[in-house]
């Protein structure tokens, strides 16, 4: 950043800098003490600034008050008249790229500060090397600004078009769980949430998260052998509490389904009476000794 002493010097060495010849007139809207075209009615909108080195430089002066002051609304306002006054005036257009930068018009300020960096190339002011290395600071710093600004813009987009896949991700699980969890779960009704579990495996849910619902939908689609994995893990999990019947359950169905009669035997043993499947895992026992006497 260019401090208030340099810019102050500028101010200074711009007043005493002898006045220039300005070649080619810009067309703007008047102001107060504009002098009209030859030719051109009083009351045309077409008119001629006559280029007038001490009146740019008065502005300049004015607008580098307000901006020191932070009207840097006011401080852009006489900025642009002094280049009406003084096209290959560099000064002004360095301020122009200041306070834009002030009121967060970065694209502006940029666009502003590369004319200031091109005109200081093209003036043979005294000073116009100082001009030209302050505006080429300041553009780097709106620059580094610009792309900061773009790179948090991109990281936010990213992060929030990952909270939504998760959000969308966590509601299919859900919505799995939600089938998976009544009295009686249908072949269709297993389908559709393993489906649903897959979707969201695919996007990254660790399974291990939802196998006792893994294992539920595969022993409803009668798929017991992919079902004992899950069953298994499912079980783990259990480790530590008082009563793992309904994981224990859980794996002795998907052993039978799987044909695996010894370990759906030994799975169902596991319940003891009093806890909250042991009626069941007698029922399940029941089936195998009928099995077993048939075959």
């Amino acid at each position: 950043m260019i401090r208030s002493a340099l810019l102050a010097a500028l101010a200074l060495g711009l007043a005493a800098a002898p006045s220039r010849a300005q070649t080619t007139p810009t067309e703007n809207p008047v102001p107060a003490d504009t002098v009209a075209a030859d030719g051109l009615d009083a009351d045309s909108t077409a008119t001629v600034i006559e280029p007038d080195a001490d009146r740019a430089r008065e502005l300049y002066r004015e607008g580098l008050s307000l901006y020191r002051d932070k009207d840097y609304e006011g401080a852009l306002a006489k900025y642009d008249e002094s280049l009406l006054y003084g096209e290959s005036f560099a000064a002004p257009a360095f301020g122009r790229g200041q306070a834009l930068y002030q009121l967060s018009r970065l694209e502006d300020a940029r666009n502003a500060l590369e004319a200031a960096v091109a005109m200081s190339r093209t003036t043979d002011a005294p000073n116009a090397g100082e001009i030209q290395a302050a505006a080429q600071q300041w553009l780097d710093t709106v620059t580094q600004t610009i792309e900061a600004r773009e790179a948090t813009a991109q990281n936010q987009a990213a992060q929030e078009a990952a909270e939504t896949a998760q959000a969308e991700t966590t509601g299919k699980v859900n919505q799995a769980i939600e089938m998976l969890s009544s009295s009686e779960v249908s072949m269709a009704q297993a389908t559709d949430a393993y489906a649903l579990l897959e979707q969201a495996r695919l996007a990254g849910y660790d399974p291990d998260q939802v196998a006792f619902y893994y294992a539920t939908a595969l022993v409803a689609m009668e798929r017991g052998a992919d079902a004992v994995p899950y069953a298994e893990t499912a079980l783990e999990a259990t480790a530590g509490e008082s009563d793992r019947s309904g994981a224990y359950i859980l794996l002795g169905r998907a052993h039978m389904g799987a044909g695996n009669t010894d370990q759906a035997r030994t799975a169902f043993e596991a319940i003891t009476e009093g806890q909250a499947w042991h009626g069941w895992a007698q029922h399940y026992i029941g089936q195998l000794d009928a099995e077993g006497s048939e075959g």
